[in-house]
């Protein structure tokens, strides 16, 4: 990384801040290199995931402003339209939506009502669409038109670059268990979600750092005693190893955030308590219940209740992979009956029943005598 003017880009890059709160304007220089470096490896490990490694960027550190400890550092750079296409992937899209709570389409559209600001042409510049003017800004409003539209370099290259920083800042900035939600195994996201607790570590080792933020603004959401639970790299699985048990229960599931988009559950799963008040993710696999959303079928609530029948596999004591087999009850309304052991192994393979809350109940294995 190299320190340069950014007036040399004009508008081709973004910046990526990484605000340190300590006592003073000065911070360790292990701190910053390791922070930076981290950042750099996120930075490459979502090129490769998502561009190929074909995003042509540079990662540069742009200089401090004075009586401040603000860490910026400048992703540069341009994208080929056929880079730009990885946005119409659905996946893809779950990801950018998981990591930086909007769709390329609406980061499409805030990028527009900037461009509107910046620029006042005498005539219309690049038509979107027949009745649509780049100096309307109405760049796109569905993820499949990103690749289709007809813009110059400039918008593209700041289209896609605002996307990569806000989805590096959401490696670094979310929560541990909402990125385990979003799924961080695919691709390089391994080495990003490493680079992460490598961040982390470098922070729990400076004694001067007390809370980091990811805007110039004065605010820190990281407090210090986060940082060594983020500190924590994930678990890999051995070449070889098997794959983790399901474990199966029935249990009841206040649910605090809901997800009715069906096709949108693998970039934010549901969210709730389960039994022991605990926290969980989970999607929902019971067609019958989507059919019934579907027709306006079920009695939605504020609050809603579930009991359900569902699988989870443990990894280190943690429950991954949560599955609702079947909606057995919402808000009160009985809706179906628990699945079967054949058709339970029919869906997951080998598995074991639970009693009661998942992980707080005795495993057997000799579970068909059950559903008997």
């Amino acid at each position: 990384m190299t320190e340069l003017p950014l007036s040399e880009f004009e508008n081709f890059y973004d910046i990526f801040y990484i605000h340190f709160d300590v006592d003073g304007n000065y911070i360790n220089i292990d701190t910053f290199i390791r922070t930076a470096e981290s950042a750099r490896t996120i930075v490459e490990a979502l090129d490769k995931t998502f561009f190929g490694g074909s995003l042509n960027y540079e990662l540069v550190v742009v200089p401090p402003e004075a009586g401040t400890f603000l860490s910026k550092l400048a992703i540069i750079g341009g994208i080929t339209l056929t880079a730009l296409t990885v946005f119409d992937n659905d996946i893809t899209s779950g990801f950018v939506k998981g990591l930086t709570n909007k769709t390329p389409a609406e980061w499409a559209e805030e990028l527009g009502k900037e461009l509107q600001t910046e620029y006042h042409p005498s005539e219309p510049r690049n038509p979107v669409e027949d009745s649509e003017k780049f100096d309307d800004c109405k760049i796109v409003h569905e993820p499949r038109k990103i690749a289709s539209i007809n813009i110059d370099d400039e918008v593209r290259a700041r289209f896609a670059i605002r996307i990569f920083t806000e989805m590096t800042r959401g490696v670094l900035e979310r929560e541990t268990e909402d990125l385990n939600a979003i799924g961080m195994e695919v691709g390089a996201l391994p080495e990003a979600m490493d680079a992460r607790a490598d961040f982390y570590e470098a922070c729990v080792l400076d004694n001067t750092v007390h809370r980091i933020g990811f805007t110039p603004s004065d605010e820190f959401p990281i407090p210090r005693k986060s940082f060594p639970g983020r500190a924590q790299k994930p678990g890999r699985k051995e070449v070889g190893e098997d794959e983790p048990e399901w474990s199966v229960s029935i249990e009841n599931i206040f649910v605090t955030s809901p997800n009715w988009d069906k096709d949108d559950q693998q970039a934010r799963k549901w969210k709730g308590k389960d039994e022991l008040r605990r926290s969980c993710y989970f999607v929902i696999d019971d067609e019958d219940f989507w059919n019934l959303a579907k027709h306006k079928a079920l009695h939605v609530e504020v609050l809603d209740n579930l009991r359900v029948q569902w699988a989870c596999q443990f990894v280190d004591g943690q429950a991954r992979q949560r599955r609702v087999l079947r909606v057995l009850e919402f808000n009160g309304e009985n809706l179906a009956d628990p699945l079967p052991p054949s058709a339970i192994r029919a869906l997951l393979g080998r598995y074991v029943s639970t009693d009661g809350p998942s992980a707080g109940g005795a495993l057997f294995v000799g579970h068909d005598e059950r559903w008997k």
